[in-house]
């Protein structure tokens, strides 16, 4: 595989840290195209940008035709921006997403270098740059990662200039640029984030007095500059917009289960303790590293200031009445600084021939994992076509965990890097298995490809009982929905159109018998209903993605 550079004590020279980027960098794009668009998000966050791009409307985000006031506009407008550039396409659809993953793995190098040294800056990376939660989130298209980016930059700067590691106003700016890039990501989270996790760091760290300090007029004329103008244009030209995106998004959607979310209290710690797989085999030896050495691992305020960060997040969606799997993300750039530290120490630590034995351990069960999982879950794989495709990330990770036994001569440093490599390999060797996998029941990638074939100029598009998002992005067509609105709803009720878009089941059923060609999609379990309400059919496809007829050829 070539010679790894070594990486001499604390010191790091830029060719390793360029290589390290560019090897990141690849990962993250290569095979995006490979998974077709998941539902419902990733359909979702495609279709709005192309509706943009197709509308020439940047200022009111729309959905299948209607308004979709949801969420704030930035992330659509990078995705338009990355649909205009690569296509529409899965890539086109997840490069924006894939290329702030990387910029949030380079300010996690940022702050590890900062806080602890440019080598612990580059194991930081190193960890979360091959997480299996962040590797994950940071291809799909969601607007996660771009949170997670946005809030770097909003709590960082600002604590080097109050913790007086990097006293200058301007990183104050920065914080508040970087809370209305958030706050046009996500909401209110982006400034109450920040703003709650420098507060409550202060108040630990016996700072209170020097709160006023962290107040700016200039960057509140920041933030307004950068947040305000999207509100003032949407606002006027949706007159209850303050009201929905403020109360029933933002409010209702934290303290009620108005979006059927509800999960336990304990939700996040599962999705933390296997997001950080495989590095998890590691964290026993930097633990003991850490172990009686904790103002050498972190200054106390910068520990603290770490902990805050994480810990407050996981409170806040853990007493959240929505909780979601991505809502994690921007818990995940303090652990990997925090892990990354530990592992620098480990290796400074450690006498030259590694000895751990776990990450076999856990290797032989993440490889079993993979051969074996899906053809044993419920939505079924044939093992024959399974096994071929799963063999290299299964052999990868074994290699992986088997470095220890093999290599008895590579120090810990040398570990820790080429671990980075056979992970980055193995999570890369995952996009095609996955893709043959999610394709069956999560995608409608293969129902939209049966409409395209078949359907012509004038005829109708129809969802009933359901609303999948991709196809109207896979289709280029906007859909009628029947007996469902959904999310289309606060748009829906004023639109100009419903009664032509937004059908009950006598209208729809008169669209049916009429002379038009309809084809119309359901969800798989409605065959009954199907053949009770829609005799005469023909069926063009049937499996986990839904169900599409058609009322003649």
């Amino acid at each position: 595989m070539g010679k790894i550079p070594a990486l001499s004590g604390r010191r790091l020279n830029r060719r390793s840290v360029l290589l390290f980027f560019l090897a990141a960098g690849i990962t993250y794009f290569s095979a995006l195209g490979t998974i077709p668009l998941l539902e419902p998000d990733e359909g979702r966050y495609a279709e709005i940008p192309r509706e943009m791009r197709l509308r020439g409307d940047y200022v009111t985000p729309y959905l299948n035709g209607v308004a979709y006031l949801e969420k704030p506009p930035l992330f659509y407008w990078g995705n338009a921006l990355s649909l205009s550039l690569f296509g529409e396409t899965e890539f086109g659809a997840r490069a924006f997403t894939a290329a702030v993953s990387v910029i949030c793995v380079m300010l996690t190098y940022w702050m590890g270098a900062a806080m602890a040294g440019p080598r612990t800056g580059l194991f930081s990376a190193m960890v979360l740059s091959t997480s299996l939660y962040y590797y994950v989130i940071g291809r799909i298209n969601t607007l996660d990662a771009t949170l997670a980016v946005t809030l770097i930059l909003a709590v960082f700067p600002a604590w080097l200039h109050l913790s007086g590691k990097r006293r200058s106003r301007w990183f104050l700016y920065l914080s508040y640029a970087g809370a209305a890039l958030a706050f046009l990501t996500k909401g209110l989270v982006g400034c109450v984030f920040p703003a709650a996790i420098l507060l409550l760091w202060m108040l630990v760290a016996g700072r209170a007095r020097e709160i006023g300090s962290a107040f700016s007029l200039a960057g509140f004329a920041v933030f307004a500059v950068i947040a305000v103008p999207w509100m003032v244009l949407v606002q006027r030209a949706n007159p209850d917009f303050l009201w929905f995106f403020f109360i029933h998004e933002q409010f209702l959607r934290f303290t009620t289960k108005i979006h059927h979310h509800y999960e336990p209290f304990w939700f996040f710690l599962p999705i933390l303790i296997g997001g950080m797989l495989p590095w998890l085999a590691f964290a026993r030896r930097a633990a003991m590293a850490v172990r009686g050495a904790t103002d050498e691992w972190f200054a106390r305020d910068d520990r603290r200031f770490l902990y805050c960060w994480a810990l407050f997040i996981l409170l806040f969606f853990s007493f959240s009445s929505s909780k979601l799997v991505t809502y994690a993300a921007p818990i995940f750039p303090p652990l990997a600084v925090l892990f990354g530290r530990a592992l620098e120490m480990w290796v400074d630590r450690e006498d030259g021939a590694v000895r751990c034995r776990f990450p076999l351990a856990l290797a032989v069960l993440l490889a079993a994992a993979v051969l074996f999982f899906p053809p044993l879950s419920k939505h079924k794989v044939e093992m024959d076509a399974w096994l071929p495709q799963a063999a290299l990330p299964a052999v990868l990770i074994l290699l992986w965990g088997a470095i220890p036994l093999f290599v008895r001569r590579l120090g810990a440093e040398r570990v820790v890097f080429l671990s980075f490599l056979l992970l980055a390999l193995f999570l890369t060797s995952l996009n095609r298995p996955a893709g043959d996998y999610l394709d069956s029941y999560k995608s409608v990638k293969n129902l939209s490809s049966v409409l395209n074939a078949s359907i012509r100029e004038g005829d109708v598009v129809a969802q009933y009982g359901t609303y999948r998002h991709g196809i109207p992005f896979y289709t280029k067509r906007r859909t009628v929905q029947v007996n469902e609105a959904g999310e289309l709803e606060f748009g829906a009720e004023r639109a100009p159109d419903r009664e032509k878009y937004f059908l009950d089941d006598r209208a729809f059923l008169a669209l049916w018998n009429s002379g038009r060609r309809v084809f119309c999609v359901f969800h798989r379990d409605k065959m009954p209903l199907i053949l009770k309400k829609f005799p005469g059919h023909r069926l063009l496809y049937r499996t986990d993605e839904g169900i599409l007829i058609v009322n003649r050829f």
